[in-house]
């Protein structure tokens, strides 16, 4: 049995795969806390692998996205990871970083936390395709800064979301941030502007 907070599908909001049709998977458990985490991870509901499977195949796209709580911590990830790859989906995955990248994903997104000093584990590091920071209250702008600074990033996107409660003062800030350090994007979680999960 596979334990799962929740499998759905929706539209990818943010990120590079903004806009894509997805299935997401969200796996339970967190390593952190953050204060303003809009997840209810600390459950999860048993599922076979059969019921898993046919959920999975219910529309036609074949993207995934496995996110959590933190899926790299999760043992059954792997698991869902195999399953998904056996039906032919690409699999993205959200993660903070704070741990290894497991194999067989397409794509990670790595976005560091406040809760772990913005620390980066260095497999995560290595497999990053994007890093993405949310930008919340008495956010200290000296971390992207150092983040940009390291040479691994060279050829990852680097993309800023503000944080959506705090939305009217994180924008100023984060667009004065752009224009003196380009290689940033803004990342907004379009999936609560068009009302979608």
């Amino acid at each position: 049995m596979l334990r799962i907070v929740e499998m759905f599908w929706t539209f990818q909001g943010e990120g590079s795969h903004a806009g894509r049709r997805a299935l997401f998977v969200r796996m339970p458990f967190c390593n952190l806390s953050c204060s303003w985490c809009d997840t209810s991870f600390n459950h999860y509901t048993k599922i076979s692998e059969e019921e898993f499977l046919f959920f999975a195949q219910q529309e036609p796209t074949r993207f995934a996205v496995l996110t959590g709580g933190e899926p790299m911590l999760n043992k059954q990830s792997p698991r869902v990871v195999e399953l998904l790859r056996g039906l032919g989906f690409e699999i993205a995955t959200e993660t903070n970083g704070t741990a290894a990248i497991i194999d067989g994903l397409s794509f990670v997104t790595v976005s560091p936390k406040r809760d772990a000093q913005y620390k980066i584990h260095a497999d995560a590091a290595l497999k990053a395709n994007e890093i993405k920071v949310v930008v919340d209250e008495g956010f200290d702008f000296q971390v992207l800064k150092d983040i940009q600074e390291q040479d691994w990033t060279r050829n990852v996107r680097l993309s800023l979301s503000p944080e959506f409660g705090n939305f009217k003062n994180s924008i100023p800030m984060i667009e004065q941030f752009i224009k003196e350090n380009p290689r940033w994007r803004v990342s907004l979680q379009t999936h609560k502007w068009i009302g979608v999960r």
